[in-house]
């Protein structure tokens, strides 16, 4: 497979992964992509994201002050967004 096909399926992927997040009422900040890594796609958070998390379908990947990262895949796409974690305030 060529190089422009990989490029071309990936963005693609990024393609349905996006409308798939819209039908969920998410919002799409961005999205970046290298030959290395699968395509990220990264959302604002919204309380969709707690029930990802609570049925094990999303987990936390960082903890970095008081901000957590989370993700979960999508049609191939590792979907990623930043959540204040007020557990560390107290």
């Amino acid at each position: 497979m060529t190089n422009n096909q990989i490029i071309s399926n990936s963005l693609d992927s990024v393609n349905r992964a996006i409308a798939k997040l819209v039908e969920e009422n998410l919002t799409v900040i961005g999205f970046r992509y290298d030959h290395i890594t699968k395509p990220t796609i990264e959302i604002e958070y919204h309380p969709f994201c707690a029930k990802l998390i609570k049925n094990g379908a999303a987990a936390y990947f960082m903890h970095l002050n008081f901000y957590r990262w989370g993700q979960f895949e999508l049609e191939t796409c590792r979907v990623i967004w930043k959540e204040r974690d007020i557990s560390r305030l107290h």
